[in-house]
């Protein structure tokens, strides 16, 4: 992770100042493809704050997987599991937590299925003066059942069938009040019918890029630019 220091020395140089991007999706929607096909950490330095990424890597690091390496949710070894969540929740955290001291941009990558904790996490942004958006990825249920099979079978974090529906069910749920809150600045990308993906990633893309650039509007964040 970087150092507190390297994200304090960033600031107000940040391309993406003041700008978080909430994902949104099932697991196996394909929210990961999309923010690496948009390069938003690359390009315009967002900090990208996914759990299940630090989860995954500790959950290798520690030998929770099958024999093909994949990061599987074994019955036997929920103990070890949870330790391995909680580790990986407080360093994703810190990273957060860390990025926010220079006010610099957020890609923070979830299924949304919690509207709740999401708004919550956007109305203190907000109130510290950032701008926000949210990309929902869809996809159907037996594509989401099927992609996170096979992202298992390629050594990934898979979490089978029945926690990938209920999982489904709750951002189902989750939709209508994310769209009213975001308004304007939820976009949504089909990711159904493949050939056609690039292209609605590449929309959403443009926007997203030109959003980030501009000048912050929100006064805390003006107050914030002229006070550091």
């Amino acid at each position: 992770m970087q150092s507190l220091k390297g994200y304090l020395s960033e600031g107000r140089h940040d391309p993406s100042i003041f700008k978080a991007v909430f994902m949104a999706g099932a697991p196996g929607a394909g929210k990961s493809f999309v923010a690496e096909s948009m390069a938003l950490p690359a390009q315009l330095g967002y900090k990208e704050i996914n759990s299940d990424i630090e989860f995954t890597r500790y959950m290798k690091q520690a030998g929770l997987t099958d024999d093909n390496g994949a990061v599987i949710l074994n019955p036997k070894q929920e103990y070890e599991r949870n330790v391995v969540r909680t580790v990986a929740k407080r360093h994703t955290k810190a990273k957060q937590g860390h990025a926010m001291v220079g006010r610099l941009g957020l890609l923070i990558d979830g299924t949304g299925a919690n509207s709740s904790k999401v708004l919550t996490q956007k109305q203190t942004l907000e109130a510290l003066g950032y701008e926000t958006a949210m990309i929902y990825v869809k996809l159907g249920l037996e594509g989401s059942i099927e992609s996170d099979k096979q992202r298992g079978a390629v050594g990934g974090r898979s979490i089978g069938p029945e926690l990938v529906t209920a999982k489904y069910n709750e951002l189902e749920r989750s939709l209508k009040p994310l769209k009213k809150s975001f308004g304007k600045m939820f976009f949504e990308i089909d990711n159904s019918v493949r050939e056609k993906t690039p292209m609605l990633i590449r929309k959403v893309e443009n926007v997203i890029k030109n959003w980030s650039k501009k000048l912050p509007k929100n006064k805390a964040a003006k107050t914030w630019l002229r006070n550091n």
